[in-house]
C-alpha cells in the first residue's frame, strides 16, 4: 500500500510527542470518501489506534461532541486532537458492527442501553438558533425534517406508492414542534455501531446535529430492519430521563424516520432494503389518511 508521506509524518509526530506507542500502519482506510479517511494503527499485530483524517469542519464538531460527554463508556475518547482539526486519535473499538446481526443481542436488550449510557448523558444546547445537522445547520427543525422527507421523496420515486409519500408529509405539522435542542450524536447507523460479544461497547462517526433526544433514540431503533415493533419502541423511550413524547408522537416520530431510512437503503442499494420494505407494511397502516 503507497501511502502519501504525510501519513507517516503524523505518525512519528504522534509518537515522539507520546500519543501514542510503536506502531504498524498496515491496512488499507476503513473507509474512505473525498477528503476523509479512517486508518487504523497496529501494535503486535493487533489493531490499536483510530488515525481519522477528515475536513477540519468535522474534526472539530467530533472533538466537540466527545467532549461534551466525556462519561459516556460508548463514545471513544479522544487521545490527541490536531490544533488545525486535520485530524484526531482515539483508542480502537474491538468489535463488529451492528449490520452483523449474528453479533449482535436482539434491539430490545441494546437500544435501552443506548439509551441509558448516551442519550440520558445528552445536555441542553442552549447556545445559537440553528437546528440540524451542525455542518447544514437549518433555521428549524421542521426545516430538518422538510429536507430529510424532500431526500426520502426522491430516493424512493418509482419504488414506493405516490400516497405513501403525501401520508408521510402529514406528519411534518405535529412533528415541526420539537422541544429542548440538544447536541446530538447524529449518526445512529448500524454501521456506527459496536459490538462485542454481542453487548454493545461503542458508538463511533458522529455526524453532531442540534435537536431533540428523540431523534436519536428513533433513528436507533430504525437503525436495523429487525425487532420494528411498538414494544421495542415503548420500551426504549421508558428508559429515557427526560420524556416529553406520547405514545403517538413516538409512532408519527418512527413514521418519519422509517420512511427517511428506507430512502437511504434505496439510495445505497443496500442489501436489507426488502426487510425494511416488509416491516414497513406494517407500520403505513398507522399513517395518517391523506
Amino acid at each position: 500500500m503507497t501511502l502519501a508521506p504525510r501519513i507517516y509524518a503524523t505518525i512519528q509526530h504522534l509518537f515522539m510527542k507520546g500519543i501514542i506507542d510503536t506502531v504498524e500502519l498496515r491496512e488499507k482506510p476503513g473507509h474512505e470518501e473525498e477528503g476523509k479517511r479512517t486508518y487504523l494503527l497496529t501494535a503486535d499485530g493487533k489493531p490499536k489506534y483510530t488515525l481519522r483524517m477528515d475536513t477540519p469542519e468535522n474534526i472539530a464538531m467530533s472533538e466537540q461532541l466527545c467532549k461534551a460527554y466525556p462519561d459516556s463508556p460508548l463514545l471513544p475518547k479522544i487521545l490527541y486532537a490536531d490544533p488545525v482539526k486535520g485530524y484526531m486519535v482515539q483508542p480502537y473499538v474491538e468489535g463488529t458492527t451492528g449490520s452483523d446481526t449474528a453479533n449482535r443481542e436482539s434491539k430490545g436488550g441494546w437500544l435501552p442501553m443506548l439509551v441509558t449510557e448516551l442519550l440520558n448523558r445528552y445536555e441542553e444546547d442552549e447556545a445559537g438558533g440553528k437546528w440540524g445537522r451542525l455542518t447544514e445547520p437549518c433555521s428549524s427543525w421542521s426545516e430538518f425534517n422538510e429536507r430529510e422527507l424532500s431526500k426520502a421523496r426522491e430516493n424512493l420515486n418509482g419504488l414506493q406508492v405516490a400516497e405513501d409519500c403525501v401520508r408521510v408529509a402529514l406528519l411534518l405539522e405535529p412533528l415541526a414542534e420539537a422541544g429542548g435542542k440538544y447536541l446530538l450524536h447524529g449518526n445512529m447507523d448500524a454501521d456506527a455501531f459496536i459490538f462485542r460479544d454481542k453487548e454493545l461497547t461503542g458508538v463511533l462517526d458522529p455526524k453532531p446535529t442540534a435537536g431533540p433526544v428523540l431523534y436519536d433514540l428513533v433513528q436507533a431503533f430504525c437503525s436495523t430492519p429487525d425487532d420494528l415493533s411498538l414494544e421495542v419502541l415503548f420500551e426504549a423511550y421508558s428508559a429515557l430521563d427526560v420524556q416529553t413524547a406520547d405514545q403517538e408522537r413516538l409512532v408519527e416520530e418512527a413514521l418519519l424516520r422509517l420512511y427517511c431510512r428506507i430512502g437511504v437503503c434505496a439510495a445505497e442499494s443496500r442489501s436489507e432494503l426488502d426487510e425494511y420494505l416488509a416491516a414497513w407494511q406494517f407500520w403505513r397502516m398507522l399513517l395518517p389518511e391523506a
